[in-house]
């Protein structure tokens, strides 16, 4: 197998970054979920700025698997 050019090894990190990036991403919604189930079952629930907060981040976390999902469908698109 020929050496990948800087351009190919970009782009494989690119793609590596991304993986991370959805990792992290599924690891946080993970997380608030726990907590919120835990909350829950203790019978309290989060006060107003917490719930707000999250939905905020949710948002965020959001918009960045929207930008993933358009940076895999590109990749996609350039192989077929």
């Amino acid at each position: 197998m020929p050496p990948m050019t800087d351009e190919q090894r970009a782009e494989i990190a690119r793609i590596i970054d991304a993986h991370e990036q959805t990792l992290a991403i599924c690891r946080a919604c993970a997380e608030t979920t726990r907590d919120l189930a835990w909350e829950v079952k203790r019978g309290a629930a989060p006060p107003p700025e917490a719930l707000a907060q999250t939905i905020a981040e949710a948002e965020r976390v959001l918009a960045d698997l929207a930008q993933v999902e358009i940076a895999i469908a590109r990749m996609k698109a350039a192989l077929w």
